[in-house]
């Protein structure tokens, strides 16, 4: 899901860096930072796991 769409359907929130999406994914603490910039730019509340 874009970020477009979560501002269109008007949802504040998002959580990034799950557990379950760092290790299947092997998401690094760096993307993740960069994923919370960018949703925070985007006028996001963000819950970082």
């Amino acid at each position: 899901v874009s970020a477009e769409m979560l501002v269109n359907l008007g949802i504040p929130w998002v959580i990034l860096g799950h557990s379950e999406r760092r290790a299947l994914l092997k998401e690094t603490n760096e993307f993740v930072g960069d994923k919370v910039a960018y949703a925070l730019s985007q006028g996001f509340k963000v819950i970082a796991c």
